[in-house]
């Protein structure tokens, strides 16, 4: 039995690519035909061939039976962090929400499918490669949909916590239609280039105009910052202009009567 062993990798499998399953049982049974099938019985004074000499024995063969034999490899396996299970050497993926649980594997030579319990939660075509990623495209947007609620969902609590008022602004644009995930980054954006505070009460204005949105928001910080900036960088000019306004006195227009060739008296 070993040298039979030893004679099919030395002289079909040697340096001998195939594709998949399909394709080297192919080439085998190509092979048989050809070349194994073709050799002289060892120690037949007759000069039979190997294919002669099993179709005279093939009569007295027991018949293979009805149903093939299970042959399926069944093991019980677990995904680690991420929503893969490793099977000779490949990465098949499974839905999200079966990250860590028992589950049970079930591999023929075509089909890897995972069970949990008696019921199928992914089945994917064998890949005979290695490191292959084999995935279900279900399995990736239900992952991604999930992320990127959890991220939204972390992104509208920081910037409740840091903007109390935003929860109101976040519900009226909610129920417009808007997308919350997008203004809350510009929400947060704006929280960290003003400060919470000043863009928790910038929110309150905005509220208070019935102008939603973020865009209001960074307005009316904006017009906020740069009167900042005036007074800081020129505080005499500010206060000279202040004083200027509250001690003006209303000018004569009599002048311009003159001009005019009008007496005062008559002008109206």
């Amino acid at each position: 039995m070993e040298r039979t062993i030893r004679y099919l990798r030395d002289s079909f499998f040697a340096a001998r690519t195939f594709h998949g399953l399909d394709d080297v049982n192919r080439q085998l049974q190509r092979w048989v035909e050809e070349v194994a099938h073709q050799r002289r019985v060892p120690g037949d004074a007759s000069g039979r061939t190997v294919a002669q000499a099993l179709e005279a024995e093939r009569p007295l063969l027991l018949p293979l039976p009805a149903h093939p034999l299970p042959t399926d490899v069944l093991r019980p396996v677990s995904s680690g962090k991420t929503p893969y299970v490793r099977f000779d050497g490949n990465d098949y993926s499974i839905p999200d929400g079966l990250v860590r649980r028992p589950l049970t594997l079930v591999a023929s030579p075509t089909r890897v499918r995972l069970l949990d319990g008696a019921e199928e939660v992914a089945s994917h075509v064998r890949s005979w490669d290695k490191g292959a990623v084999v995935e279900d495209s279900s399995h990736l947007a239900a992952l991604a949909r999930r992320k990127a609620h959890a991220h939204e969902l972390r992104g509208r609590d920081l910037l409740l916590a840091r903007c109390p008022r935003a929860e109101q602004l976040l519900q009226a644009l909610a129920n417009r239609g808007d997308n919350l995930g997008n203004h809350t980054v510009k929400l947060l954006a704006l929280a960290d280039r003003y400060g919470s505070a000043e863009t928790d009460t910038a929110i309150a204005e905005t509220l208070a105009r019935g102008a939603l949105g973020p865009a209001s928001v960074a307005h009316i910080l904006d017009q906020r910052s740069r009167k900042r900036a005036l007074l800081r960088h020129c505080p005499t000019c500010c206060r000279m202009t202040r004083a200027c306004a509250s001690s003006a006195s209303p000018a004569l227009l009599n002048a311009y009567d003159v001009l005019l060739g009008r007496d005062s008296e008559q002008a109206p």
